[in-house]
């Protein structure tokens, strides 16, 4: 055989062998995000194994039995064989309160860093059988309920520590002891749900207004004159401008003052280069979360700019707000690629630079 056919052999096992190890770990261990909802819980899926109480009972029975055989005493052989009998039954209970359990759905939605996300679970069962203290964690969060024959039961999983990003659920195990504690019956589901994290916003947020001294262009574009409108109940995000600050002295709650055609009024651009240079990456982004909210509160189209992200036109609305927000908890690019970007947003916006400059 020629060297390179060999070698090609030699890779091919290998590539083979690796492919075996993947099968067998996705199998018993789920550890790739590949099971597809609905999922019914099958007795492939199910391990079971003594608890630490199973365990202590385990040597409780051989201690008891060694002592009747010692003695010839044969209601210790009795009490001994009961109990067997128990420890088998519990076997089998623990199993039929995990087996056919259905998960239907998981679902969750987008949240900030500094709040907490919540997946809720959506679970049923099959055998119209009440199960008991079914058990549902993941690495960050645990669940524990009871599912009612026939009915669909929603387990809450709640994350308090999720960083800015794409957090993934990951897998999540389902487990029993029920019903004595002796046995511990688990199984494994992996799916591909996730959220996104978005930047903690910054608060209050800062005006609309440029805050680099590198921009030519006001990052507010007034329209018109704005007419006073109204109240609306005052939010973190508003800015203190607005605060209608004589309702606060005088005690009757905090409001915020609201103008007509606001969004016809202004338009703005929320863009990295107009915030400030000394603040670190996340105080950026937080700032920009705020814009954002702000924005969306007051009902301002604007237009979105973010370096290794695609820019946004002017527009408004929730799937507006929603993808610039994604953008924000997805950014991660590199020191380089900022400084390049930065660089060439300013020398575009020098005056008299081609026909790219825009006047104020």
């Amino acid at each position: 055989m020629s060297q390179p056919a060999f070698a090609a052999d030699i890779n091919g096992t290998a590539t083979n062998n690796s492919e075996k190890k993947s099968r067998v770990a996705q199998r018993l261990f789920r550890s790739s995000a590949k099971d597809a909802l609905p999922l019914t819980i099958q007795h492939e899926r199910i391990y079971i194994l003594p608890s630490s109480r199973g365990m202590a009972f385990i040597c409780v029975i051989a201690i008891m039995l060694m002592a009747s055989i010692n003695y010839g005493l044969n209601l210790g052989y009795a009490l001994c064989f009961i109990l067997i009998g128990l420890f088998a039954s519990c076997l089998l209970a623990t199993y039929k309160n995990l087996v056919n359990i259905k998960f239907i759905s998981i679902n969750s939605s987008d949240t900030f860093a500094d709040s907490e996300l919540i997946y809720t679970v959506r679970i049923s069962e099959e055998a119209k059988r009440h199960r008991s203290s079914i058990s549902l964690n993941n690495a960050e969060a645990t669940a524990i309920f009871d599912i009612k024959a026939l009915e669909i039961t929603e387990a809450t999983l709640t994350v308090s520590d999720a960083t800015r990003g794409i957090h993934h659920l990951g897998r999540l195990t389902v487990s029993s002891d029920f019903p004595l504690g002796l046995w511990r019956g688990w199984g494994y589901l992996h799916t591909p749900a996730h959220s996104h994290i978005y930047p903690t916003p910054e608060r209050p947020s800062a005006d609309f207004k440029s805050n680099s001294a590198n921009t030519a262009e006001p990052l507010v574009k007034h329209v018109g004159e704005q007419e006073f409108s109204g109240l609306k109940t005052y939010e973190n995000t508003d800015s203190p401008s607005r605060v209608a600050w004589k309702r606060v002295a005088s005690g009757a709650g905090w409001y915020t003052k609201q103008f007509e055609a606001e969004a016809e009024q202004r338009e703005i651009s929320i863009r990295w280069q107009d915030t400030p240079a000394h603040l670190d990456t996340e105080q950026r982004l937080s700032r920009m979360c705020g814009w954002i909210l702000r924005a969306k509160g007051e009902n301002i189209a604007h237009t979105f700019e973010l370096p290794g992200y695609k820019s946004l036109d002017l527009a408004s609305g929730q799937e507006h707000y929603e993808t610039c927000l994604r953008a924000l908890a997805t950014y991660n690019s590199a020191a380089h690629e900022l400084a390049n970007y930065e660089s060439a947003t300013d020398e575009r916006e020098q005056p008299g630079h081609n026909n790219n400059s825009r006047g104020s």
